[in-house]
């Protein structure tokens, strides 16, 4: 199920097909379709530790993708947007996920 501009309660997935169940900080970087950026980061941001079969993203495995409920101010825009993850521990390691690109659809 898509998500469309300024829905509340829908679920946004990162796939990153890394075990991030080690992280201190996670991070989703969004670019939208005007080209301003903003970041969603943990509390709200987590890796769940259970896995899922997503309609978009296939099967992904427990640790292994980011995911936050969406609110009003998130996806303001229709359009195509950017996203970038990343992901720090305590060691400290910070790796920054590959770009991925996806639809919002225009609110009614």
């Amino acid at each position: 199920m898509g998500i469309k501009a300024t829905e509340v309660g829908k679920t946004f997935r990162y796939s990153t097909k890394f075990d991030m169940s080690s992280s201190t900080a996670l991070d989703l970087k969004f670019t939208d379709p005007s080209g301003n950026t903003t970041t969603i980061s943990n509390p709200r941001v987590t890796a769940p530790a259970t896995p899922i079969t997503d309609p978009d993203l296939g099967s992904l495995l427990a640790s292994e993708y980011m995911e936050f409920t969406t609110q009003a101010t998130d996806f303001t825009e229709g359009g195509t947007w950017t996203v970038c993850g990343t992901y720090t521990d305590a060691t400290p390691k910070v790796f920054i996920g590959n770009d991925a690109t996806f639809t919002i659809g225009d609110a009614c």
